[in-house]
């Protein structure tokens, strides 16, 4: 009977190192550490979450009390932001009663995340520190107007894709009005773009993205 060939030595040494390898493989798998699951995604109601966050563009306004306005301003708190004029005759007022109802709803569910709430004012010529003042503290004496001159603002709007315009028309008594992006921008406590909430807004779902977006910051 002949005796079958042995195979050779390199083919058993490199069967045993696969074998090993697989093996190996396989216990790492069973006891190493296990890798932590993907969050699943935020489901908001309103807000559409920035898929990348990115601190702002460094900018520079003047608030309503003669200070700086700036990236440090939003430091440390979340801030929500919307753009306009105060001779608006209807968005601005609409989204500033809009903060008023957030702003209770926050404060009725005792939010443990600080905010602000910020109206910058692409209308520079018209809207002076004092009549931000008058403006915003009507809403809410907390509300923070600011605003700059043009290429003060461009700096802020630009990068964010808030767009404004000046639009001359016969039929104002104040001889031109201002075109302006609706939105409403909110920015987390490093400064960074988090999330932006487009029209028609809704205080109470505002409020329960913010509270749900803020909660999953943490």
């Amino acid at each position: 009977m002949k005796q079958k060939d042995n195979p050779p030595i390199g083919a058993v040494s490199l069967v045993a190192a696969v074998m090993f390898g697989a093996g190996l493989m396989a216990w790492f798998y069973l006891t190493g550490p296990a890798t932590p699951p993907e969050p699943e995604p935020l489901q908001t109601k309103q807000a559409l979450l920035l898929p990348e966050l990115r601190p702002l563009k460094p900018f520079s306004l003047t608030n309503n009390q003669g200070n700086p306005f700036d990236n440090a301003s939003l430091l440390g708190h979340w801030t929500f932001m919307s753009f306009g004029y105060t001779y608006c005759p209807d968005i601005c007022p609409t989204t500033m009663s809009l903060f008023t109802e957030v702003d209770e709803r926050l404060k009725r569910v005792k939010t443990p995340q600080p905010y602000q709430i910020a109206f910058v004012s692409v209308d520079p010529q018209r809207d002076t520190l004092e009549r931000l003042t008058d403006y915003v503290t009507y809403f809410n004496p907390a509300f923070i107007g600011a605003t700059g001159p043009e290429p003060a603002l461009q700096q802020l709007t630009k990068p964010l894709g808030i767009l404004y315009a000046r639009v001359e028309t016969e039929e104002s008594a104040m001889g031109y009005v201002m075109d302006h992006s609706a939105s409403i921008l909110l920015v987390d406590p490093q400064g960074r773009f988090h999330a932006y909430f487009s029209p028609p807004h809704d205080a109470e779902a505002m409020a329960s993205d913010f509270l749900a977006i803020s909660d999953r910051a943490q």
